[in-house]
């Protein structure tokens, strides 16, 4: 049984401080898993199919440059209505009398409107502000939902990543417990033969009993947050909430700090998708602007009509006619609500622009802060292995007093809590390296996504 102990101690410290070994950089193992979520998470599917709704307004707001035809058609039952013809036909009636001939008729029907009325109408704008204000602010708005399509996805390969890791962390803390678990058992069988040989007190027994039972509830707790996190993960990459995950290395976890803060201030700059929808915003917020001034302007397009007029229904070159206008319009009031419009637009303007402003300090005050929590939690890694391998000799040599009768039971479980805790602290240090890494990745745009 002793000898259970002496094999169970360096095993779980070859588990914890293996995974602190660095290795040399590779690319982001996270990857795969980043892919994976952006093909298929379904709040990122709805963003595209928004995208895919704003390009449709563009296309709708180009048409409107180009002209349009429509078919006008109307045959109508008349009654009531003025005939033309009544008040012409005695008139042609005397003039055939005086002339001796038949060469006017009088037999004319001529009703406005007509019975018959059909035509086919082509519009061409020449002059239209309101228009190309339109198709500004279309564009505009695409572009805003392109720059918050790519946020979205940022913000999902973050989370992600953050995922993963909390499901990696929950692992190896479940390891952990699970291999302290067996010191304690071992542990337990050993100080039941020390008090029966009569090494120690019984007490010793209880305490061991309660050491046991302590960390297999703790191993419970880990299992029930390990297996929250794998379905935390796999509902982002909308997968089975069951499916396994699978491992990545932990050695590869150890991802490199390279970027200095002024590097990452700046690419944050460039690369920030919500830069860009705060850009577009600003546009946007103009157009509307350009939009409510086009009120003010007057309009002007080209009509051609070509249809069929009478009072029976026939379609022959007898009745057709072929018109072309120029047609102009101007609003010249309407009681202030363009004016207003106008000054509304001038606001939100102002509004956009300020945000943008905004949106610059609180972007710098990220990365400045998870640059910096970055730096410290790297640096805290090495002396978390210092830590655990210091209390790692230090329970092996109190171990082997323990198991010779020198040392009292307390003193072996202090220095097992001591070895335990300095392996939760080296786990949770190194994870939180990581998922300082992760959030600096998003908030300082390292990673390069294709939404």
């Amino acid at each position: 049984m002793i000898v259970g102990v002496a094999r169970a101690i360096p095993a779980l410290a070859l588990i914890l401080l293996s995974a602190s070994r660095p290795v040399a950089a590779q690319q982001n193992p996270l990857d795969a898993l980043v892919r994976e979520g952006l093909a298929n998470n379904l709040g990122l599917v709805q963003e595209r199919l928004v995208t895919e709704e704003r390009d449709l307004d563009v296309t709708r707001a180009r048409a409107l440059f180009l002209p349009s035809a429509a078919i006008d058609a109307r045959y109508s039952a008349l009654s009531g209505v003025l005939d033309i013809g009544q008040l012409i036909n005695p008139a042609y009636q005397a003039l055939n009398q005086l002339t001796g001939t038949s060469a006017f008729p009088t037999d004319l029907s001529i009703t406005q409107p007509y019975r018959q009325d059909m035509r086919v109408r082509v519009t061409q704008p020449l002059f239209d502000a309101s228009i190309l204000a339109n198709h500004a602010l279309a564009r505009s708005l695409r572009e805003v939902q392109r720059g918050r399509l790519g946020a979205s996805a940022r913000d999902l390969a973050e989370g992600i990543g953050l995922g993963y890791l909390q499901y990696a962390s929950a692992r190896q803390v479940v390891e952990l417990y699970r291999s302290t678990l067996d010191v304690l058992r071992e542990n337990l069988r050993v100080s039941e033969r020390l008090v029966a040989a009569g090494s120690t007190t019984p007490d010793a027994v209880s305490r061991a009993r309660a050491d046991s039972s302590e960390t297999a509830q703790q191993l419970a707790d880990a299992e029930q947050q390990r297996d929250a996190a794998a379905r935390a993960l796999n509902q982002l990459l909308h997968r089975p909430l069951d499916r396994s995950v699978e491992l990545i290395p932990d050695s590869l976890l150890d991802f490199p700090l390279t970027i200095t803060l002024d590097e990452a201030l700046a690419r944050a700059r460039d690369a920030r998708d919500e830069v860009r929808e705060a850009d577009f915003g600003v546009r946007a917020a103009r157009a509307q602007t350009r939009l409510a001034t086009a009120a003010f302007l007057p309009t002007v397009a080209l009509a051609v009509d070509y249809g069929f007029q009478g009072n029976r229904l026939r379609f022959s070159g007898d009745n057709d006619f072929t018109a072309v206008s120029l047609v102009f319009q101007w609003n010249l009031f309407n009681g202030g609500r363009d004016a207003a419009r106008r000054k509304q637009g001038l606001l939100e303007t102002q509004r956009a622009e300020v945000a943008r402003a905004d949106l610059e300090d609180r972007i710098a005050l990220q990365v400045r802060q998870a640059y910096e929590a970055a730096v410290v939690a790297r640096e805290a890694i090495p002396t978390a292995g210092a830590r655990l391998a210091a209390a790692a000799r230090t329970f092996e040599l109190v171990r082997r007093r323990y198991d010779e009768g020198l040392a009292p039971h307390l003193e072996f479980t202090q220095a097992r809590a001591d070895f335990t805790n300095a392996g939760l602290n080296q786990i949770l240090t190194r994870y939180a390296y990581a998922t300082r890494y992760v959030e600096l990745e998003r908030v300082a745009a390292l990673r390069t996504i294709e939404p």
